[in-house]
């Protein structure tokens, strides 16, 4: 099986938020802003353009109880 970008369009929003309750559990535990962004850039690499906010977004959303 060979990997593409296109591949992962599909569940996307699933690994996108995903990555969002990943990290934002790690803020809340160790409050390291270095490993978060580092996330967030290879988040950027990996999903695409406007995944870094996107990711946030979904962050935003667990943070106000909105998701998840």
């Amino acid at each position: 099986m060979t990997w593409s970008r296109r591949s992962i369009q599909g569940d996307r929003v699933i690994l996108e938020q995903t990555e969002a309750m990943e990290l934002y559990r790690t803020w809340e535990t160790n409050k390291d802003r270095d490993f978060v962004r580092g996330r967030l850039e290879r988040a950027e690499r990996i999903y695409g353009t406007g995944a870094r906010d996107r990711i946030r977004e979904y962050m935003n959303r667990i943070k106000d109880g909105t998701l998840l």
